[in-house]
Parts: C-alpha cells; structure tokens; sequence
C-alpha cells in the first residue's frame, strides 16, 4: 500500500470540521500512478486558533481551510505556506460564496475553492483533485531535478572529453611559440600535425554531438525515400577506402546487387558509417572489416564486423551510453567522441530497430542493426 496522505481541516465551525473528518476516515486516494490506494491520515483543530500550530506540526498534503477563522489573518497564513510549501495543496471554504471571493483566494495561493455548505462526496471530489495535483507536481520535481542532474553530468563529460584535446593543441603552441625547436619551422611540423589532428577529434566531438541532438530533439527534418541500401553502403565504404588502407585493414561487402528499402539517406548512411568507422578504428593492422546487408522477412539488417581488439561483457554494457568509449591500453591512441554508437542506438529506434554487439577481448566485434523494413516507430508507408 502507498504511504498515507496527511488532510488537515482547520474551520471554525465544529459541526463542519465534525462532517469533514467523518467524511475523509477510511477514503483512499486512488492513481494509476501510485502502487495500491493511498489513505489518507485526517485531523481536524479543536479551536480554529490552533491551527497554525497544527499545520507546522502535521505539515499537511492538503489542507482544508476556513476563509473566516476569527483569530488569524487568512491572507497572512496563506502568504507563509506559499513559502517553501509546494507540496501542500490549500482548498479554501468558504460560508458566504461569490466569484470575486474564489478568484482572491486562488489569487492568494489557495488551490481550490470549496462554498459552504458542501456534501462529503464534493469534499471528498476536492482532496482527490488536490492530491492529483501534488502527485503531478512532486513528478515535475522529480523529472526537474532528473534533468538537472543528467545535465551537469553531459557538461561534466564533455568537458573531460575536450580537456585533453585542448591541453595538447595548448601545448603545441607553446613549443612554437617558444621556439623551442630553433628558427626551422619544419622541425615543428610533428607538432602542427598532432595539433591538426586533435582539432580533427574535437570537430568530429562536435560533429557528433549536434546529430545526437537533433535526432533526440527531433528538429532534424526526415527525408524518407526508396533507396538501394547496397548503393549507400558501397558509398559509405568509398568514403572510409583511404582510412583503411592507411591502417592496412581491408574492407569487404557482401549484399545484393540492389536492396530496396524505405528510409532517410543521412540515418541509414549514418548508422552504417558509426559502425564501419569504428570497425576500422579499433582494428589490426592488417585486419578485415565486412559489412553485410540482407533481408529478413519485414527487417533490413545490417552487420558490421571486424577482426579488432574485441571487448569484454562489461565494456560491452556501457557501449550505447553518450561518451560511453571503451577506454585501456590499446584504444588510448584512438581518438574519437564516444558518441557514434548512441546515435546509432537512437536511429535504429527511429526505425522500430535494435542494435547488438557480439564480442570477445582478441577477436573482434560483430555489430548487428535491424531495422523494419518499410515502417517503424514513426514512418508511415
């Protein structure tokens, strides 16, 4: 059962503050958002001047209050509980009712307004309203603060993943500024070379992190269209050809002639371009990397693999995360955002897909995607 909602009813008539508890024993609040009934714990003063003792004491969830209790200002009550008190909800009675009288009190900080003389099922109906109201707003909190905490850390990561980057170029510039080397500006060529390539790194940081963006935020218009998904991905090997063969890592295709498929040309050359970069990143000199594309019924897939370093089961488990690198030995030399495999991730949601990896620390990786074939999540035929 969910913990007890705390009603206090504060009213300077006892026959009305008599009606209100009987009302409220034994009722349940009831939310598909809570696990079980929530009950409620119900107190009502026994003078209207011990109210606000009560209220600090009981620190109610709802507070049932009357608009004419004869030994507070209701005006500076309501002012105190504003402060610091948005999980109190104030349902304010009242005996001599009138549109100016509940559009003051509301004006105020009370959350409803209640004419007297009203039935057990309208006080009942009011706390329910009530603490529907404090659940959605303990859940804004909540997701507030989610936010807030996920935001901190993103800031936090990226700014450990472009220190590094930064301190280097930093640091070639020094050496240059310093001419450390002597006059001969071609013995500085290393240093201009580490320094371009670490500016490269964090362009494609930057890179990456816009696409991840727009995907999640969705402003990145959509372009759905036939395609032939063989086309795209010898394109995409074309692009990579250069990066391979500096590593000495050849690349293999093994599809149809043509596949047609439904999708957006820069999601689907996306998604297989992450994969075969990394295939080639973290591989051997002299290794392989192969892409195959087939089709399974309604699902395109797509499978990536390499003959690289491999991952253990627990690297594997951090892999889709935002920045989520697999940082040792022999991938400290490798630059690059940790970001592709998110997007990755998120596109081939896009598509009512999945994406697993298959791995082993020496012997390489497997990528699998699936995507539907003609509709997902959000494509419509």
């Amino acid at each position: 059962m969910t913990e007890p909602f705390r009603v206090l009813v504060v009213d300077a008539d006892a026959a009305t503050r008599r009606m209100a508890a009987e009302a409220l024993a034994g009722h349940c609040f009831r939310d598909a958002r809570l696990e079980g009934d929530a009950p409620l714990t119900v107190d009502a003063t026994d003078a209207p001047c011990d109210g606000c003792a009560r209220i600090s004491a009981m620190r109610p969830h709802v507070l049932v209050l009357d608009n004419e209790l004869p030994c507070v200002s209701v005006a500076d009550l309501l002012a105190q509980l504003r402060e610091g008190r948005a999980d109190m909800a104030v349902i304010m009675t009242e005996a001599r009712p009138s549109y100016a009288a509940a559009v003051d009190v509301t004006r105020r900080g009370a959350f409803d307004f209640l004419p007297k003389p009203f039935t057990a099922d309208a006080l009942r109906a009011a706390v329910d309203k009530a603490l529907r109201h404090l659940v959605d707003t303990r859940r804004d909190r909540l997701h507030a603060a989610e936010k807030k905490r996920l935001r901190f850390e993103f800031v936090s990561v990226l700014a450990h993943e472009l220190k590094a980057p930064l301190a280097a170029v930093e640091s070639c510039l020094q050496v240059l500024e310093a001419r450390a080397l002597g006059p001969n500006l071609d013995d500085y060529g290393e240093f201009l070379a580490r320094a371009t390539r670490r500016v490269a790194a964090m362009r494609g940081l930057v890179g990456d992190l816009l696409d991840l963006t727009r995907v999640e935020s969705g402003e990145r218009p959509r372009g759905l269209e036939f395609m032939d998904a063989a086309a795209a991905a010898r394109g995409v090997m074309e692009t990579l050809e250069p990066e391979a063969r500096e590593k000495g890592v050849s690349l293999a295709l093994d599809a149809p002639d043509r596949m047609r498929i439904r999708a957006d040309r820069w999601e689907f050359d996306a998604i297989l371009s992450n994969l075969l970069s990394n295939a080639v990143k973290y591989n051997r000199k002299g290794g392989r990397a192969g892409v195959t594309l087939a089709l399974d019924g309604d699902h395109v897939v797509i499978a990536v693999s390499d003959t690289g370093i491999g991952m253990t089961e627990e690297e594997q488990g951090r892999l889709f995360q935002e920045f989520g690198r697999i940082r040792n030995r022999e991938t400290e030399n490798i630059l690059g955002s940790g970001l592709g495999l998110s997007l990755v991730r998120k596109l081939a949601a896009l598509y009512g897909g999945e994406v697993r990896v298959e791995s082993a620390p020496g012997e390489g990786s497997r990528f699998t995607v699936t995507l539907r074939r003609c509709r997902g999540a959000d494509l419509a035929e």
